[in-house]
């Protein structure tokens, strides 16, 4: 679907000295050079000089959860002992209930709420603080080979129990689905399901999702290998040629963002 926006974005994407710059050029280009390499242990470093010794950068989820999708971008695994370090935290922090249904992450920093609030970077948006950090750090063991891991599919069977996508706020709505699209417990499951025709619902003519993130809604459907996603994607992808910046980009604040949750969106769907 490259070939049918108007300007090519790697116009956009050369430029970027960032994990998303690389990620971007690796998968979605297949231009990685010499430079890239070079960058991407120069970015390496910068991103590990800050993590501290429990694993946590500045004992923030935020910070901890948006460095580890960086070591992810920019092509490290699990092996990684700076990864290791992170995901380490992560578990440890997972001793939330919600409701009584168990296998929560959350933070004990109070400064955590805050921060996320004035955040919108990455595939995750400020929703309830334990909704939010829950649901990313289940999408961080995804994508790190974890969904094995009991702790992690304790709390996707929590949200299969009690889960509807108008349980919490647009976010948590998003962020909820995000998950579930792609663990392999609930992937097929009627939440998801819910999920996509309470999307479909919502869906206007021209393509956007009434009251919910755009870019972040396209995305989330690319991973779904289901006919209402599929139909929901298309009449959207209208919409993202004619939203493309001249320089190649989207958006205005988050150009970084929502530029790689559009040509990965591009990229998966594609792929099913």
């Amino acid at each position: 679907m490259l070939e049918k926006l108007t300007v090519n974005p790697l116009n956009y994407v050369e430029d970027l000295d960032s994990p998303i710059g690389v990620y971007l050029r690796r998968e979605i280009f297949k231009k990685e050079t010499e430079t890239d390499k070079t960058l991407k242990r120069e970015l390496y470093e910068e991103i590990v000089a800050d993590q501290l010794a429990d694993g946590s950068w500045n004992q923030l989820f935020v910070y901890t959860a948006n460095n580890l999708w960086n070591l992810a971008l920019l092509g490290y695994n699990a092996e990684n002992k700076s990864v290791k370090k992170g995901l380490e935290w992560l578990l440890a922090i997972q001793r939330g209930r919600y409701r009584g249904y168990p296998g929560f992450f959350l933070s004990p920093n109070k400064r955590d709420a805050r921060v996320m609030r004035s955040t919108f970077y990455g595939e995750f948006g400020p929703g309830c603080t334990i909704f939010y950090q829950t649901t990313y750090a289940v999408h961080l063991f995804h994508m790190f080979g974890f969904d094995g891991n009991r702790q992690v599919q304790r709390v996707v069977k929590s949200y299969l129990q009690f889960w509807t996508p108008d349980w919490c706020g647009v976010w948590c709505t998003i962020n909820v689905l995000r998950i579930l699209i792609e663990h392999p417990l609930s992937a097929k499951s009627q939440q998801v399901g819910n999920g996509l025709r309470y999307l479909a619902k919502r869906q206007t003519k021209n393509g956007t999702w009434k009251g919910f993130p755009f870019y972040h809604i396209f995305h989330a459907l690319s991973r779904a290998p289901h006919v209402l996603a599929k139909k929901q994607f298309e009449n959207a992808f209208p919409l993202v040629v004619k939203r493309q910046n001249k320089d190649g980009s989207w958006g205005r604040k988050e150009r970084e963002t929502d530029a790689f949750l559009v040509l990965d969106a591009l990229k998966n769907f594609d792929a099913i």
